[in-house]
C-alpha cells in the first residue's frame, strides 16, 4: 500500500465509499424512505454528551484512561455499549436504572471519551479485560450486566470467565439488547468488509458524519428516529478528540468470533445466570432472530425471558427507552 501515491489512495477510498453507499441504499427494506429523517415523536430526555462527560470519571487500564459513568447506589448494573457508539447510548436509562440502584456504564477502549490508542489490537477479550479491571477498581463483588451490539459478546466472554473462576465479581443476571450471539449471525455488511480489508484505514479516513448518520438511521425503527442532533453527537464521540476515530481497528473481527464461538455459546447456554433478551423487532440487522437463535442453540436447556418492542430498531434503549427501562426493571425485580 505504501508505494501508491496519495491521489491513488484517495481514488480507491472514494470508490469504496461510493460502493458502500450504493449497497446501503439498495439494501433498504421495502417501503422504507430513501433518506430517513428524525420524527417529532422520538423519545427525548437524558443528559447531553457534555453533561454525560461531567458525570463521568476515569481509571487507568493498560496505561490508558478509560471513561465511565457511575451513578446511584445499591445493587450494581453494569452496561456495555456496542460498535461504533459509546456509553452515551444508555443516557435515557440513567435516571430509571440509578433511581434505587447503581448504574455503571464505561466507554470501551477506543470509543467515546476513553483513550483511542492506535497501536493495540481491539478484541472482545481486551474489552472484557477492561470491564473486569473496572469492576476490581470499584471493588465490585457482584453485578447485573447489560450488553448491546458487541457488548453482548463482551458479556458472553465475562460469563465464560465467571464459569472458570477468572472473574473478580459474580454475575447476578444478564440483559442482552439487539446484537449477534453466535458466529453464524455475524455477517459483516459491505461497509464492515471494507473496514476489515487492507483498505480499512482509508475507509476510516474517508468516513463522514453524514454517512454515519445515514447508516444508523437505516437500522432504527420506522416511527421513532434518533434526532439529527443526537446522530451528530454520536459522530463527535466516535471521532473524539477530532480526527482520532479508529473504526477499522475497533470493528470486531469475525475470526475472533469464530474462534470463541463454542466457548461463548457454552457460556450462554450452560450458565444458570438468568438471561433477558430485549428485542427491537424492527432492526434489519440483529433483532427478532436473537430469540430464535438462542432457543435453537440452547435447545431449551436454559430459561430466558424475552421482551419484544415491535417498532424499535437496533437501539431500543434510545428509541423506546421508557419501555426498555420498564422491561429491565420488572425483570430484575424478580421476573425470572
Amino acid at each position: 500500500m505504501s508505494h501508491l501515491p496519495r491521489a491513488s489512495l484517495a481514488t480507491i477510498a472514494a470508490a469504496v465509499v461510493l460502493a458502500v453507499t450504493v449497497s446501503c441504499q439498495s439494501a433498504q427494506q421495502p417501503g422504507a424512505a430513501s433518506s430517513p429523517s428524525p420524527s417529532p415523536d422520538t423519545a427525548q430526555g437524558g443528559p447531553s454528551a457534555a453533561e454525560w462527560k461531567e458525570l463521568g470519571k476515569t481509571f487507568m487500564f493498560e496505561g490508558h484512561p478509560v471513561f465511565y459513568v457511575d451513578q446511584g447506589s445499591g445493587m450494581v448494573t453494569l452496561a456495555i455499549h456496542g460498535y461504533p457508539t459509546s456509553s452515551w447510548d444508555f443516557r435515557r436509562l440513567l435516571a430509571p436504572l440509578s433511581r434505587d440502584s447503581r448504574l455503571i456504564a464505561p466507554d470501551l477502549l477506543g470509543f467515546g471519551y476513553s483513550a483511542k490508542p492506535a497501536d493495540i489490537d481491539y478484541t472482545i477479550a481486551r474489552h472484557a479485560d477492561m470491564v473486569a479491571a473496572l469492576g476490581k477498581h470499584l471493588g465490585l463483588t457482584r453485578a447485573r450486566l447489560i450488553g448491546s451490539d458487541i457488548g453482548n459478546a463482551v458479556v458472553q466472554e465475562l460469563l465464560a470467565r465467571e464459569r472458570s473462576a477468572e472473574l473478580p465479581f459474580a454475575i447476578d443476571s444478564v440483559a442482552l439488547i439487539n446484537g449477534s450471539l453466535f458466529a453464524e449471525q455475524f455477517t459483516p455488511n459491505m461497509t464492515q468488509k471494507a473496514l476489515l480489508s487492507p483498505l480499512g484505514g482509508i475507509v476510516n479516513w474517508s468516513a463522514s458524519q453524514s454517512a454515519l448518520a445515514k447508516s444508523l438511521a437505516e437500522i432504527t425503527g420506522p416511527d421513532r428516529r434518533i434526532p439529527a442532533s443526537e446522530l451528530a453527537t454520536t459522530w463527535q464521540l466516535l471521532d473524539h478528540p477530532a480526527g482520532s476515530r479508529l473504526m477499522h481497528k475497533t470493528l470486531p473481527k469475525p475470526a475472533e468470533r469464530a474462534a470463541n464461538d463454542a466457548r461463548w455459546t457454552d457460556a450462554l447456554c450452560g450458565s444458570t445466570t438468568p438471561v433477558k433478551l430485549i428485542v427491537g423487532a424492527a432492526d434489519p440487522t440483529a433483532g427478532k432472530s436473537m430469540a430464535e437463535a438462542i432457543a435453537g442453540k440452547c435447545g431449551g436447556a436454559r430459561p430466558f425471558s424475552v421482551s419484544r418492542i415491535e417498532k424499535a430498531g437496533h437501539f431500543p434503549h434510545v428509541e423506546y427507552a421508557e419501555e426498555t427501562a420498564a422491561a429491565i426493571l420488572a425483570w430484575r425485580a424478580g421476573g425470572y
